[in-house]
C-alpha cells in the first residue's frame, strides 16, 4: 500500500469529506459520515493532546439525541477488529441521585452502552442486557475510524426531556471524558427534515440501482413487493447482489413483466458465476465474471454519453474476524487491479474508451477496516505484489467519489437492518463514480416503513414494502455527464458535444428545437420549402409548418430566401460566410432556369 504524502493525506480526509445530497431542507444532523454539519455545535475538547478522547458534541431534536465523538486513535467502535472498550456513560435525568454512580464517575448512569460488546444496561426502569436495537441506537460509519456521529431514538432509550448528561469511558485506561460529563439540554424542535423526491432529476442520462435481493426474488410475497418499488423506481440499469438461487433468464421475465418496455423490447441481464447480476435497458456488451465476488460489465446505456459505461455489481465477503478482513481488502485490490488494467488498457479485461463512466456500487459489507472502501476510492493497493502498483482511478487523476446517499424519508444512511439481532442498522450498500465523467444529480435510499400514508398513496407503495422485499433498501442515483464533457467531440464549437447536440453541424449553442423532434432547428426544416424552421422562427417570421405562410401559391423558400447551402448566412450562395458580389454574379447565373 503506498505510503506517499499525497496517500497519507487522502488516507486520512477522502472518507471524512463528500459532496452532501440533501432532501428538500437540510436536517438538523445527518447521520452519513460527513461531519460539516457538526461544525456549528457546542464541543468539548480534551486540549491535553493525551489519552483516548478529543472531543465531543450533543445536540438534539424532538425525536433524537445525536452525539459526535472524535477518539486519538482509530477504533471499530462497536467491535472488536481494533480492540477497544469504550462505553458511553448516560444519565438520561441530570440526576446523580438516580442509577448508578459507575466507575466513580460522578454520574447518576440510567443508561450505559457497551459499543464492543454491543449491548446496552439500563440501571433505571429496567434490568439485564438490552441490544443496541432495542435503545434505537445507530452509529455512522459501520466501519473503523476515529470519529463517529451517534442518534439514539428518544424514545427507546427513555430520555426525559429536560437536561442529559454523558460520559465517554474507557475501562482498559480507566479514563472518563469530560470530567463531570458534557451536559446538554434536550431540544424540542421538530426536524426539519422534508422527504425526498423519487422522480428523476432534469439532466439524467441514466437512473442506476443496486439491490441486495436477500435471495426472494422467486418468493411471490417478495416479488409484489419489488414490482411495487422497481414500477415507481424505474431504472434503467439494475445491479443486483444474492441472487445465485435465480437465472438470469428467470430475472428478465419478471422485468419484462414489470418494467415492459416499449415496442415489445427485452431486457438485457447477465449473471456471474455466483450471485451477481446485471439488468438493463440498454444491451450489455460484456461482462467479467473472473473478478472474484465483483461483476462488471460494459452496458450500453443513454446515448448522451457517446462511450458505453463501466457497471459493477459487488458484494463483498460478509462480517467480522481476521479471514474476512483479510478477504474484503484481497476482493477490492483485486477490483482495483482490474479497473487500472481497463483505464491503461492492458491485461485480459477491457480497454475503456477514454472517460468511460466508471460506476461501482452494491453490498459491500463494509464492517470492520476501512481500509477496503479507502481501496475502492483511491486505487491504493494493499497487496501490491499481488496485483500491482496504486494508481489514481479517476479520469481527472483524483480518487473515485463515494456518496453519502440518504434515505428517501430520513436523514440517516443505512441501508440494512435487522430489529431482532444485536448490529445494529448500517450502511452495507455504496454507489461508488468516476465524478470527471458523471455527475450526480440525485439520490436516495428508498424506506418504506417510515413513509406518509399521503406518500405511500401517492406511490401505490405499502408500509411493509421495502422490508418484504429484502432486508437491504435500494440505492438509486441519476447520473448525467461530469466535468470532463468539454473533452468530448464538439464538430461545430458550439460548447454542446457531439453525442448530446441535436445538430452537430451547425452551431446552436441554445438547441432549440421548436417541435421537439430531436433535430435542431437550425439543422431542420419540418414543411420542405427550402427553409430551415431557424430562418423561419427567427428571420421571416414564417410558418415552419407550412410551405407557403401567405397562401399565395409561391413556397416561402421562393418567396423569401436565398440560402446557403449551410442555411445561416442568407445570400451567401459562394458559401463564404460573406455575402457579396460574387453571390450576385451566381444569382444572375441562375435567371432563366427552370426548377
Amino acid at each position: 500500500m503506498n505510503t506517499s504524502p499525497f496517500f497519507r493525506f487522502i488516507r486520512s480526509a477522502v472518507l471524512a469529506c463528500s459532496v452532501l445530497l440533501l432532501g428538500a431542507a437540510q436536517a438538523q444532523i445527518q447521520l452519513d459520515n460527513v461531519f460539516q454539519d457538526w461544525e456549528n455545535i457546542p464541543h468539548t475538547e480534551a486540549g491535553d493532546g493525551v489519552g483516548s478522547f478529543v472531543s465531543v458534541g450533543m445536540t438534539s431534536n424532538d425525536q433524537w439525541l445525536f452525539v459526535h465523538i472524535i477518539l486519538s486513535e482509530e477504533v471499530g467502535l462497536d467491535e472488536e477488529v481494533l480492540p477497544n472498550d469504550l462505553k458511553i456513560l448516560l444519565d438520561l435525568d441530570d440526576d446523580i441521585s438516580t442509577g448508578v454512580d459507575y466507575a466513580s464517575m460522578g454520574l447518576g448512569v440510567d443508561l450505559l452502552v457497551d459499543l464492543p460488546n454491543r449491548q446496552a444496561i439500563r440501571y433505571t426502569g429496567g434490568s439485564g442486557a438490552e441490544t443496541l436495537n432495542e435503545i434505537g441506537m445507530h452509529v455512522a460509519p459501520t466501519y473503523s475510524a476515529n470519529q463517529f456521529e451517534l442518534a439514539f431514538k428518544r424514545e427507546l432509550s427513555e430520555i426525559n426531556p429536560g437536561s442529559v448528561r454523558m460520559i465517554w469511558y474507557n475501562s482498559d485506561t480507566q479514563e472518563g471524558f469530560p470530567v463531570a460529563g458534557v451536559q446538554h439540554t434536550m431540544s424540542e424542535l421538530i426536524d426539519p427534515w422534508v422527504a425526498q423526491s423519487l422522480s428523476r432529476a432534469d439532466g439524467t442520462l441514466d437512473r442506476v440501482a443496486f439491490w441486495n435481493m436477500n435471495g426472494r426474488m422467486d418468493e411471490a410475497p417478495a416479488q409484489a413487493a419489488m414490482e411495487r418499488i422497481l414500477q415507481i423506481v424505474s431504472p434503467d440499469i439494475l445491479a443486483f447482489s444474492e441472487v445465485s438461487n435465480v437465472s438470469a433468464s428467470f430475472v428478465t421475465n419478471l422485468m419484462n413483466a414489470w418494467l415492459p418496455l416499449e415496442d415489445d423490447a427485452s431486457w438485457h441481464v447477465v449473471k456471474d458465476d455466483y450471485d451477481l447480476m446485471i439488468a438493463s435497458k440498454g444491451e450489455i456488451l460484456s461482462s467479467y465474471s473472473e473478478i472474484y465476488r465483483q461483476f462488471p460489465a460494459l452496458v450500453q446505456g443513454h446515448a448522451g454519453w457517446g462511450v458505453p459505461l463501466l457497471i459493477t455489481s459487488s458484494h463483498l465477503k460478509c462480517c467480522g474476524g481476521a479471514s474476512s478482513e483479510a478477504q474484503r481488502q484481497s476482493e477490492a485490490d483485486e477490483y482495483m487491479a482490474f479497473l487500472r488494467d481497463a483505464i491503461n488498457g492492458e491485461g485480459d479485461g477491457p480497454t475503456l474508451a477514454l472517460n468511460t463512466p466508471i460506476i461501482y456500487g452494491g453490498d459491500l459489507n463494509m464492517v470492520g477496516l476501512y481500509n477496503p472502501i479507502f481501496t475502492l476510492i483511491t486505487g491504493d493497493i494493499a497487496d501490491e505484489a499481488a496485483n500491482g502498483p496504486d494508481f489514481a482511478p479517476d479520469w481527472d487523476g483524483t480518487p473515485l467519489t463515494e456518496w453519502p446517499l440518504l434515505q428517501s424519508e430520513h436523514p440517516m444512511d443505512f441501508t440494512w437492518t435487522n430489529n431482532s439481532g444485536e448490529w445494529m442498522p448500517g450502511k452495507l450498500d455504496y454507489l461508488i463514480t468516476s465524478d470527471a465523467s458523471v455527475e450526480m444529480l440525485h439520490g436516495f435510499v428508498l424506506r418504506t416503513d417510515i413513509m406518509s400514508a399521503e406518500r405511500l398513496e401517492e406511490f401505490g407503495l405499502n408500509a411493509g414494502d421495502a422490508l418484504a422485499a429484502s432486508d437491504h433498501y435500494i440505492v438509486v442515483a441519476d447520473l448525467g455527464l461530469g466535468s470532463l464533457v468539454g473533452t468530448l467531440p464538439d464538430s461545430d464549437n458550439d460548447g454542446v458535444p457531439d453525442v448530446l447536440d441535436n445538430c452537430a453541424t451547425i452551431a446552436n449553442a441554445d438547441q432549440a428545437d421548436f417541435n421537439a423532434d430531436g433535430i435542431g432547428d437550425v439543422c431542420s426544416d419540418t414543411d420542405g420549402d427550402g427553409l430551415s424552421d431557424a430562418l423561419e422562427l427567427g428571420l421571416y417570421n414564417s410558418d415552419p409548418l407550412s410551405q407557403d405562410s401567405d397562401a399565395d401559391g409561391m413556397p416561402d423558400g421562393m418567396e423569401l430566401c436565398v440560402c446557403s447551402s449551410v442555411e445561416i448566412c442568407p445570400g451567401d450562395l459562394t458559401n463564404d460566410l460573406v455575402v457579396s458580389i460574387a453571390d450576385l454574379l451566381t444569382l444572375l447565373s441562375l435567371f432563366g432556369g427552370s426548377c
